[in-house]
């Protein structure tokens, strides 16, 4: 019996020197080709600027670190700068890369009004790998807050207690999208809107490589169905179903129904809302009160609104309201 469980114990012992061995061995190779990675890259439009590179991940994944790390996305012209980077697959998972950013990040694009700064206590990227490449992105973050700018508005942010969400191709060549978020408050103009969690799905009608490229891959119009968004602040929640599109001059059009529960509560979510966007609260809960007809939302009684948006315009019954304009 002694002998046996000695047998088993060297042989544990040289399997685990061989896998030691093995994942150097690879760290070593890893690091040698760094640089041809990323020109590789580089090549593809990519540019990142890693200094003080190291392998880790001993002894079941391979990742590359960086220190503080520049990005530079040739097609959209958008730029980063992160606190830091770590990126590379585990053996539990080869055809995943995981990547995770340190805080903070200062980004800047021309899809933005101006720059962006971001801080975040977690965040990671996983990126389904196939034969050609990327084939869906997921990301997860905690503790977040992005302040950036918005044309006629004073200093915009956004926080939020938890955010994620994915990118994955769709059947019919979109993009199958979702996003989840937990506490999430906006700040503009100086006021501060009332704490909302919540989920959103939707099909998008250009693959992910498009969303990912920047203006320039986009093709107008550009339209989103299958909409499922569910909001959450207090007792108030509110559901809405649907689809919509945008075309080149960023002008909305579509068919949107609302659900709406715990209506009891509006009021006190609308006196909580900047003074400036109070108005609209009002005018909202009115067209509910006066055209919303009953149904049930999660099991709960609730009022059910169609609303038609026509070339920007968003009509409730007899009321309209302007929706802003996205342009692509």
């Amino acid at each position: 019996m002694t002998r046996r469980l000695v047998t088993v114990l060297i042989v544990v012992a040289v399997l685990a020197l061989a896998w030691s061995g093995g994942w150097f061995w690879l760290a070593g190779w890893a690091e040698r080709n760094a640089a041809a990675v990323l020109a590789d890259v580089a090549e593809r439009g990519v540019s990142v600027d890693c200094p003080e590179r190291d392998i880790v991940g001993f002894p079941f994944a391979l990742r590359l670190a960086c220190g503080k790390t520049a990005v530079a996305e040739r097609n959209s012209g958008t730029t980063a700068e992160l606190g830091g980077l770590t990126g590379g697959a585990s053996v539990f998972a080869p055809m995943t890369a995981e990547i995770a950013l340190d805080s903070p990040a200062h980004v800047e694009s021309p899809l933005l009004e101006g720059p962006a700064d971001i801080a975040w206590d977690n965040a990671a990227f996983d990126i389904g790998l196939g034969m050609s490449g990327p084939q869906d992105v997921s990301f997860d973050a905690t503790g977040m807050l992005a302040e950036f700018a918005l044309p006629g508005i004073a200093a915009p942010a956004v926080a939020a207690a938890q955010a994620g969400g994915t990118l994955a191709p769709s059947a019919s060549g979109g993009t199958d999208a979702s996003l989840t978020f937990t506490d999430l408050v906006v700040t503009a103009d100086g006021a501060t809107f009332p704490p909302v969690s919540g989920r959103a799905f939707g099909e998008i009608s250009v693959p992910p490589r498009a969303l990912l490229s920047g203006r320039a891959a986009l093709q107008a119009p550009l339209s989103a169905n299958g909409i499922d968004v569910f909001l959450e602040s207090g007792e108030a929640r509110l559901q809405a179903l649907g689809d919509v599109s945008i075309d080149a001059e960023g002008i909305v059009d579509g068919t949107v129904t609302l659900r709406i529960a715990g209506t009891e509560a509006l009021p006190g979510f609308i006196a909580a809302l900047p003074p400036g966007r109070q108005q609209i609260g009002n005018a909202v809960a009115g067209a509910i009160f006066a055209f919303g007809q009953p149904t049930t939302l999660d099991g709960e009684p609730a009022s059910e609104m169609v609303v038609q948006i026509e070339r920007g315009i968003a009509r409730i019954g007899m009321i309209e309201i302007a929706v802003p304009r996205l342009p692509l």
